[in-house]
């Protein structure tokens, strides 16, 4: 089984890309990858709490990530050093847990595949 990581360091609503990140992620777990989301940088941005696409005619991409864990997706990870320069905490219910950069490292390094959103 390939071990999948998608490294998402894009804010949410500016374009479709991290929309677009998750839905691959889900294909790829639906045909039985190993698969962890890692948000860092301008990613974090995408764990605030009240989110409304609505506005933008998108998904809600809170609830999207609330999603992964019914696709087998529970390995979820966001960079510590991120939530703290941008003062977002983590909304709980979503599962996500803070890594610093050694944990990244290994996340990285531990994967078949990393991919990371393109602009």
């Amino acid at each position: 089984m390939k071990r999948y990581l998608f490294i998402v360091s894009r804010p949410p609503y500016g374009s479709s890309v991290v929309l677009e990140q998750l839905e691959t992620a889900m294909v790829a777990a639906a045909f039985d990858g190993d698969v962890a989301i890692l948000l860092r940088d301008d990613g974090v941005w995408n764990l605030q709490q009240h989110q409304s696409g609505d506005a933008l005619e998108r998904q809600t991409l809170a609830k999207v990530l609330s999603g992964l864990p019914s696709y087998e997706i529970d390995r979820l990870y966001v960079c510590a050093s991120s939530l703290q320069m941008r003062s977002v905490t983590i909304d709980q219910h979503l599962g996500f847990e803070a890594v610093d950069y050694p944990a990244q490292q290994a996340l990285i390094r531990n994967s078949d595949v990393a991919l990371g959103g393109q602009p």
